[in-house]
Parts: C-alpha cells; structure tokens; sequence
C-alpha cells in the first residue's frame, strides 16, 4: 500500500479541451486540470518494457503505474506530464478510499 510520504513527485494532470483556432476552425489543446499550477503530488513506478519495430524505427513502450490521491473524474482520454515525459492513462482504478492508480504508457513529452 501506498503511504503519504511516497508521493513524492510533482505531477501535472491534463484532459483534452476543444477551442478554435486563428482560422476559427476546431482544434483540441492539452489543458490542466487541477487549478494554479496545475500540479499534485504523485508515486511514479515504471513497471515493464517492451521493444518492437514499428515504421522501421524500434520503440521501448513502457507500462508506468502512477498513483495520486484518490481523485473522481480521472478518466483513459487524460494524460501525465513529468520530468519531460508523457504519461497516457490507459486505465484509472480506484485502490481503497484513499488512493487512485493510474495505469499510463510512457513516451517521450514534445511540448
């Protein structure tokens, strides 16, 4: 079980927002959820890799657990920022009244 004192790293938690563009046509932008700076405390724990070829280039997807503060309304379509890499939510489970579990794919963060 996760304790308090294990979450310990800043985490930004975003969800996928519809806007316009310059032109006035729709576009989906990366927003924050949380208010301020957008960030929480958070466990981070790489849990397996896997190498395949895909397009001729070799890619190591990794499978990271990520657990925060049990939270409502974290859903698959949100993702993770942290220490440049992007976490995908694949699946958020509920572990107890305390604590939330996020099941992510890692992959390199490109602004």
């Amino acid at each position: 079980m996760t304790n308090a004192f294990a979450l310990d790293k800043r985490v930004t938690l975003q969800a996928r927002v519809a806007g316009r563009d310059a032109l006035n046509g729709q576009s989906k932008t990366w927003d924050n959820v949380l208010p301020g700076d957008g960030k929480m405390w958070a466990c981070i724990k790489d849990l397996s890799g896997r190498q395949y070829v895909a397009a001729g280039g070799v890619q190591n997807p990794v499978m990271t657990e990520i657990t925060i503060r049990r939270r409502a309304g974290v859903a698959s379509s949100m993702r993770i920022l942290h220490g440049g890499f992007t976490y995908d939510i694949q699946a958020a489970l509920d572990k107890g009244n305390d604590w939330t579990v996020l099941m992510c794919k890692k992959e390199v963060f490109h602004g």
